[in-house]
């Protein structure tokens, strides 16, 4: 295996270190929304007029059984919010939910949901919203 110059080492630490501060590209965020996709979530909000929205999930262990719980709780005490509409993924860490875009919109609900949030160090990043049509 070839040895790497102390210069490469510092060059490759650099990129990994500012490659978690880059914002996602297309790609990355397909990913999130497939991962927490759910056809009958979609069909569902179709038919009820709601939308759903993807987020990633930020913070330390934000895919923790514990950080899971408390991102339940913070989406399904939103006025609004299907709770049993909520999907996770831990790879890449996302999640998605239906809600009455009639009550609010995506960004108060995240306001919000990260205000609860924010003591546990976790956060909801919008991604993408459906808006099905019946």
């Amino acid at each position: 295996m070839p040895r790497l110059s102390p210069a490469a080492c510092l060059l490759t630490a650099a990129i990994l270190l500012t490659a978690k501060t880059a914002l996602a590209c297309e790609v990355c965020v397909e990913d999130h929304v497939a991962a927490t996709y759910d056809f009958q979530v979609i069909s569902k909000a179709g038919a009820t007029g709601r939308s759903v929205l993807f987020v990633a999930l930020r913070g330390k262990d934000a895919t923790a059984p514990r950080s899971k719980e408390t991102i339940q709780r913070a989406v399904s005490a939103m006025a609004g919010v299907d709770g049993g509409s909520i999907r996770f993924s831990a790879v890449p860490p996302a999640a998605s939910f239906a809600w009455d875009p009639k009550r609010h919109g995506s960004g108060e609900i995240l306001r919000v949901v990260n205000a609860k949030l924010a003591k546990d160090n976790l956060s909801l990043i919008a991604l993408r919203v459906i808006t099905p049509t019946p």
